[in-house]
Order: C-alpha cells, then sequence, then structure tokens
C-alpha cells in the first residue's frame, strides 16, 4: 500500500496528465472496493488543491479518474443512459436550424479546461464557429452564495468568466485563452483589456453575476448535467465529442454540423485532428499519454 501511494500512483498520474505543474500532495483512503483500488487523490494544481475520488486496477494497469456507483445510477438518468448508448450517429443529432453546441465546464478541471482549449482552437481555425459554440458552468446557489465541485476557489472563477461572457461578451475567449495557462486570473484580466472593475461589480450584485449564473445551473439540473466538460446540443441532447472522433477541433465542428439542418461554410473544412492539453498549460499540445476524461459531481 504505500508503495502504491508514494511511487505507482504519482508516476500514473504524471503520465495522465502530462503536466509539470500537475503535482500529488497525498493519497488518501486507500482500500480495496469491488475488486480494483479506490482511493482519494489529492493534487496540486499549479498552486490550488484539488481532491479527486479515483479507482484503479490492482495490477495497476487501468486507471480511472472518476467511477460510477451503479446503484445510484438512477438518481442520473441521462448520464446513466449515456452511458449505455450506442455511438450515435449524425443522423441522430436533433436538428435546428442553425446548431448551437454548449460545453458545461467548471473553470480548475483538468477536462474542462481542455474542451474550452479545444473549443477555442476551433474557433482560432474557423472564426465563424464562435456565433454557435457557447461555454456553461456547473454549480449551485447555496444561500445566496455560488458553489462549485472543487470549492470556492473555482467557483468565484466561474462566476468571473460567466460575467465576462454576460458583460463583455467579445473579451471572452481571450481571457479563458490567457487563463488556461497558469490560472492567474488577476493578470489576465488585465493582460486582455477585461474592465476588471465592471466584473467584480457584476460578481458581488446578486441581480447580475448569480442571477446569469442561476440560468446555466437551472439548464445543468434539467438535463441531469453532473461532469465537466458535457456537450448539449440545441439545448435538448447530451451528445458525446467521442461518437466524433474525440476531443478535438474536427470532432467539435462536426457536432456542430451535424446539429444543423443549414450548413456553415466551416463544415466543409477539416479542422485540427490533434488532442490538446488536459489542466493548466503553456503549451496547447497534448503531452503523450495525457487522457481525455471528465470531473464528475457524482
Amino acid at each position: 500500500m504505500v508503495t502504491l501511494k508514494t511511487k505507482t500512483i504519482p508516476e500514473i498520474i504524471a503520465k495522465v496528465a502530462g503536466d509539470p505543474t500537475i503535482k500529488v500532495k497525498d493519497v488518501t483512503n486507500l482500500k480495496k472496493v469491488s475488486g480494483i483500488y479506490q482511493f482519494e487523490l489529492n493534487l496540486d494544481m499549479n498552486g490550488t488543491p484539488r481532491t479527486f475520488t479515483s479507482y484503479m486496477t490492482q495490477d495497476a494497469k487501468i486507471f480511472f479518474t472518476t467511477g460510477s456507483v451503479i446503484s445510484e445510477l438512477n438518481k442520473t438518468p441521462a448520464t446513466a443512459q449515456q452511458q449505455t448508448q450506442p455511438k450515435l450517429t449524425c443522423a441522430e443529432v436533433k436538428k435546428a436550424d442553425t446548431a448551437k453546441v454548449t460545453a458545461y465546464v467548471v473553470s480548475q478541471c483538468p477536462f474542462g479546461l481542455q474542451m474550452q482549449r479545444v473549443m477555442n482552437k476551433a474557433i482560432g481555425e474557423q472564426p465563424a464557429l464562435a456565433n454557435v459554440l457557447d461555454v456553461k458552468y456547473i454549480g449551485a446557489i447555496t444561500g445566496g452564495k455560488i458553489t462549485s465541485m472543487h470549492g470556492d476557489a473555482e467557483a468565484q472563477e466561474n462566476l468571473r468568466q460567466i460575467c465576462i461572457r454576460e458583460e463583455q461578451k467579445t473579451l471572452y475567449w481571450p481571457y479563458v485563452a490567457c487563463y488556461m495557462k497558469e490560472g492567474k486570473s488577476d493578470a489576465c484580466l488585465s493582460q486582455t483589456g477585461v474592465n476588471a472593475t465592471a466584473v467584480q461589480a457584476c460578481m458581488t450584485d446578486s441581480k447580475r453575476g448569480l442571477a446569469f449564473a442561476q440560468k446555466d445551473f437551472d439548464l445543468q439540473a434539467k438535463y441531469n448535467i453532473g461532469s465537466s466538460p458535457m456537450l448539449l446540443v440545441n439545448d435538448s441532447q447530451i451528445v458525446s465529442e467521442f461518437d466524433f472522433g474525440g476531443r478535438t477541433a474536427d470532432a467539435l465542428k462536426q457536432v456542430v454540423c451535424c446539429g444543423a439542418t443549414t450548413q456553415g461554410s466551416y463544415c466543409s473544412k477539416d479542422l485540427t485532428k490533434d488532442e490538446v492539453a488536459t489542466a493548466f498549460s503553456l503549451t496547447e499540445a497534448a503531452a503523450a499519454g495525457a487522457a481525455a476524461a471528465n470531473c464528475s459531481t457524482n
């Protein structure tokens, strides 16, 4: 058990994360459950502490960032159904005249950051995609305070990004593109020209920031969205990007085009099919062995 905690698991995380800024602080509550190891993974993500319940086979050959307890699946029907459904085809994606594809994320999830990085890349290659790609956030408002799966720092960053999205829309992607490098909010506000005073006013005004966030959370609840990232097409259907090639710019474009009856000019274009980095990263490219998974509230 000691070797698993101090050597085996940290070595696996280094390969999975592909990011030297993500370090294992501690592995706790390591135990055998239903034939596999279950443990609490305490990470230092560029100076920010994060904890995930993770799993690993006893031979240490397969690592799971999240898992589902079968007895609990009835509490999240949409997610459970998605896990058992066969691969979705383009014809089965619900259509609208112009598609809208929304990624639900939390701002400090390694894989939510990966999805935002993919979306930013797709928009960089085909700017018209900015009109059909949207980002919303997972969380709740309790006692007049925003909450998120990884704690208050993440909740506040979610709220900050929501306020920029709603009130300084043209600066949303420049800010996020900066933030996803090192998670430095203040520096990115300054570097991208965001009006920081207006953002702070939005975040402290319940009729602005929290009201904007509640709209995200209402849709999250409606569609039983509990993982970051998760794609919702035309505000009606959960779709996995892995049915269309993976977490890449081209797969995201395919989801958009499959959800539209009127095809945008970008539908005839090939976008990048390379995976991008997870977590905070100064580089866009994924490291060898980097995973494409999810952070889950379950």
